[in-house]
């Protein structure tokens, strides 16, 4: 059995010692982060492989960034998406077996305080949408079995967020982000943490203003999707709710699954 986990680590050099205790809690053979906000010359390379971990990441510094952690060597393949390298915010590594593992962060599109009308970040997060899918349904069309974990940035349901009427419309739960979304899933690829976790209140994210974790103000962000040839291996699937309420530890709680041999 494998277990693999998907966490916004909302930096890793800040939440190290938080990401220490949680790989030695649950010993994930493969631990998708977003929000490392780092890059080669200050990601914790070192104190991962005294966890046990390699190590593959897209680094920006100050903010982004996404990396996918391993017990055994993966072979990195691509740190970012066709004309997307701007932001790091995908990167893809392949196993020996085969299974490609991604990693994402999509963008949040929210537009600048300063210019509400401002929809520039919007159609940046349509876009790189769609590179996302078109990379995936290439991968699909090859045969190849691919996990993503990541953080979506995407409200699919009024179910999936404490009040909808907040966010309804906004970059979260825009009807053109929410068809990006489906049409991602569509390559296909299923959500194995819907599949598995379909209650209402079933959130990965509280902020951490307005007393949003001691309210259960939270909305669902993150996701594992995996495509139908491993699907039926896919056991269990989780959210570590926990570990939000941990001290030190990012807005974000973690999001798993468990694959059989």
């Amino acid at each position: 059995m494998q277990k693999i986990i998907s966490w916004n680590v909302a930096s890793v050099r800040a939440r190290l010692p938080t990401l220490l205790k949680f790989l030695a809690t649950e010993q994930p053979d493969i631990l998708f982060l977003q929000e490392i906000k780092a890059t080669d010359d200050n990601f914790p390379f070192f104190d991962l492989r005294l966890a046990g971990y390699s190590a593959v990441i897209s680094g920006q510094k100050g903010y982004n960034g996404v990396a996918v952690l391993s017990r055994e060597p993966l072979k990195v393949v691509q740190t970012s998406l066709p004309d997307f390298a701007d932001q790091a915010r995908f990167v893809r590594a392949d196993s020996p077996d085969g299974i490609v593992w991604i990693s994402v962060y999509v963008p949040n599109g929210t537009p600048p305080e300063k210019d509400p009308t401002d929809t520039s970040r919007l159609d940046y997060k349509l876009r790189w949408f769609q590179a996302l899918t078109d990379t995936v349904r290439g991968l699909r069309a090859e045969g190849r079995s691919v996990i993503i974990g990541g953080d979506f940035n995407v409200i699919e349901r009024d179910t999936d967020v404490y009040r909808p009427d907040l966010f309804r419309g906004g970059a979260l739960m825009n009807p053109s982000v929410q068809q990006a979304f489906a049409q991602l899933q569509a390559t296909p690829m299923i959500n194995m943490i819907r599949r598995f976790c379909p209650d209402p209140q079933t959130y990965s994210f509280w902020d951490f203003q307005g007393g949003a974790w001691p309210r259960n103000n939270g909305i669902l962000l993150d996701a594992i999707l995996v495509s139908p040839d491993l699907s039926e291996r896919v056991t269990a699937a989780r959210i570590y709710r926990e570990v939000r309420g941990w001290e030190g530890t990012s807005d974000h709680a973690p999001v798993g699954i468990e694959l059989s041999d």
